[in-house]
C-alpha cells in the first residue's frame, strides 16, 4: 500500500480537527462557530472519514494486508519444514497444508481476486481473506490499490 496518500491527506486532517477543537473552545465562550447543528456533525464526520482513510492507507493498518503476508510466510516455512520431500513437487499435498496453515489463522481460501485467477496457487496472498468481518474489508480496500 503507497503511503504516500496519507501524507497527502493528514494536512487537511490535521486542519479540520484544529478547527473542530477551536469551534467546540469557543463555543464554551458562547461563540458558536456552526449555524447550525447539521454543519457540524458533518464536519466531525469529515474528520473521522479523513482520519480513518489515513488509517487504511497508511503503515499504521500493516496487520491486515501485510499480517496477511506474513502469515502466509509462516505457514509456507511450516510447510517446507514439515513436508521437505515435497517442497519441489507440483502435487496438492503442498497447497493443502498451507490453506490448512492460512484457515488456523483465521483466512479461508477464495480465488475471487483478479491475481489468484492468474495465479491460483496455495502462495499467492490474494487468494485468502480473512474470516473476520472488518478484516475482511479493510484487506478487500488495500487489495485493490495494490
Amino acid at each position: 500500500m503507497n503511503g504516500d496518500i496519507a501524507k497527502f491527506i493528514a494536512p487537511f486532517t490535521l486542519i479540520l480537527g484544529a478547527g473542530l477543537f477551536a469551534a467546540g473552545a469557543l463555543s464554551f465562550l458562547d461563540i458558536h462557530f456552526f449555524k447550525t447543528k447539521f454543519g457540524a456533525t458533518a464536519a466531525c464526520l469529515a474528520l473521522i472519514v479523513l482520519t480513518e482513510f489515513i488509517f487504511v492507507t497508511s503503515a499504521m493498518s500493516a496487520r491486515f494486508i501485510n499480517g496477511q503476508r506474513s502469515d502466509l510466510l509462516e505457514c509456507r516455512l511450516d510447510a517446507e519444514t514439515a513436508l521437505p520431500e515435497e517442497r519441489h513437487k507440483d502435487g496438492p499435498v503442498m497447497h493443502d497444508y498451507i490453506v490448512r496453515c492460512m484457515n488456523g489463522f483465521g483466512y479461508e481460501w477464495t480465488t475471487g481476486h483478479a491475481r489468484c485467477k492468474k495465479a491460483p496457487f496455495a502462495t499467492n496472498p490474494f487468494c485468502y481473506l480473512p474470516r473476520r468481518l472488518f478484516d475482511r474489508l479493510v484487506t478487500e480496500f488495500q487489495m485493490e490499490f495494490e
